[in-house]
């Protein structure tokens, strides 16, 4: 449940990037893609590596082809 709420906020967090990405100033854009990364590098990822070192059969596919 938790890998699937992880991967539901980074979903939502780059949908939000694409539905400003053409209304903002490239340099505000730049900030929020920035922040955004942050989060998903900082926070999101962490639990994924976490969940799929601990549960291997939950590894999302996309991790499975890095």
């Amino acid at each position: 449940m938790l890998l699937r709420l992880c991967e539901k906020q980074g979903a939502d967090l780059d949908r939000f990037l694409s539905d400003i990405q053409g209304h903002a100033a490239k340099e505000d854009f730049e900030k929020l893609r920035s922040i955004v990364g942050k989060i998903m590098g900082n926070g999101h990822y962490e639990a994924f590596e976490a969940i799929a070192h601990d549960v291997p059969e939950l590894t999302p596919v996309w991790m499975k082809q890095s």
